[in-house]
């Protein structure tokens, strides 16, 4: 297995769409206001998925999916590239191919989407219960996207002349495992 022109053209063009996909259709979703805090009351949550655009939200939504499928490529792709840098026994970009692929599943949780589905019946308590799920599913991925960058970092350490990225990965992938205990505050923004 070689790492290819094509290859690395997979990996910069699906990693583009992954970026501009899920966070333009984050962007769509967000018309009608921003969310609310997590220690938010019941009955903000409630008039926060209530408040969705009844057009724009479903396109966000449909919009991050196809932003996860960008991202599954670009992991597809990120594998074959870091396994021929890595040589006989990648198992470095083994994990990172299994990390980066479940970090995708937290992430497809559909709690907020089921919950503005069936925001006319929704009470308090459910949508409550909605909105942590779909934070938590979020906060959960950054658990494995940190498994990711560690381990892709840690094959780039092994060239000279990418030993930057490597270092850079690393560390982003350290603070991604690192904040996920702290989740509730604003102290994941460090990751």
């Amino acid at each position: 297995m070689t790492d290819t022109p094509s290859t690395r053209r997979a990996i910069g063009w699906s990693g583009l769409a992954s970026i501009v996909l899920i966070f333009g259709g984050q962007g769509f979703a967000q018309v009608g206001g921003g969310e609310p805090a997590f220690d938010a009351p019941a009955a903000d949550i409630l008039a926060f998925f209530h408040s969705r655009d009844p057009t724009l939200y479903p396109i966000g939504g449909y919009l991050q999916l196809l932003g996860m499928l960008a991202l599954l490529c670009f992991v597809g792709a990120s594998y074959v590239s870091l396994r021929a840098r890595e040589g006989e026994q990648p198992w470095r970009a083994t994990v990172a191919l299994v990390c980066g692929t479940a970090a995708v599943a937290p992430l497809l949780s559909g709690g907020w989407d089921l919950a503005y589905l069936r925001r006319d019946g929704l009470d308090e308590g459910l949508a409550r219960l909605a909105f942590d799920m779909g934070n938590l599913g979020f906060a959960n991925a950054w658990v494995p996207l940190g498994g990711f960058a560690a381990a892709a970092g840690a094959v780039l350490l092994t060239r000279p002349e990418r030993r930057w990225l490597g270092w850079w990965a690393v560390a982003a992938g350290v603070s991604l495992v690192a904040v996920r205990p702290v989740w509730t505050s604003s102290a994941w923004f460090f990751g």
